[in-house]
């Protein structure tokens, strides 16, 4: 079985190879953004396609990584799914917004597992932490503050782009940027 650091590389060849953009997001992303690793077990993929091409990405990600039907037809519905590469879940994003090309273009290209490997950026990390405003985005999005790495400015314009200015999640966004740290 390939360790995760093995899984992402060879995700990364594999659509590489394949001419098709790519960035991985969650923890692993963050961890660029935090100066501080935390434990992951799964792997969370965007996938820089529309959903038209749902069935190209799939068809280009390494053999061992299983999906079906319903998963295409999932990923082509919703621009998101959840497959396994064995007992790893891999959450695969495509193009669903503009923000998603937007995002491609800022991926930051780190030194991964010997490779250089393409990472969401910290700016595009936190727009979706608030997107999701889960309890553990907002500890996340404290932890980048803290790090230096939370472009509050920008994360506020693009979730007023998609929110509107009167969302809660503006308020929460600037009391954790306004707080002493």
């Amino acid at each position: 079985m390939s360790s995760l650091t093995e899984k992402i590389v060879g995700l990364h060849k594999a659509l590489e190879q394949a001419d098709i953009p790519h960035g991985f997001g969650g923890a692993l992303a963050l961890a660029w953004c935090t100066q501080r690793a935390r434990g992951t077990i799964d792997i969370d993929l965007n996938i820089f396609v529309d959903t038209e091409a749902a069935a190209t990405a799939l068809a280009a990600l390494p053999g061992e990584v299983t999906w079906a039907q319903k998963d295409l037809d999932l990923l082509v519905r919703e621009g998101q799914v959840r497959i396994w590469w064995d007992t790893t879940p891999l959450d695969l994003f495509l193009n669903t917004l503009p923000l998603h090309k937007q995002m491609a273009r800022r991926c930051r290209w780190e030194s991964f597992g010997g490779e250089s490997v393409p990472f969401l950026s910290c700016q595009d990390i936190a727009v979706l932490k608030v997107f999701f405003n889960r309890t553990k985005d907002w500890a996340d999005l404290e932890e980048m503050q803290s790090a230096g790495t939370l472009q509050a400015p920008l994360v506020t314009a693009t979730i007023i782009e998609y929110l509107g200015a009167d969302d809660e999640r503006i308020i929460k966004l600037s009391a954790l940027t306004s707080d002493e740290q």
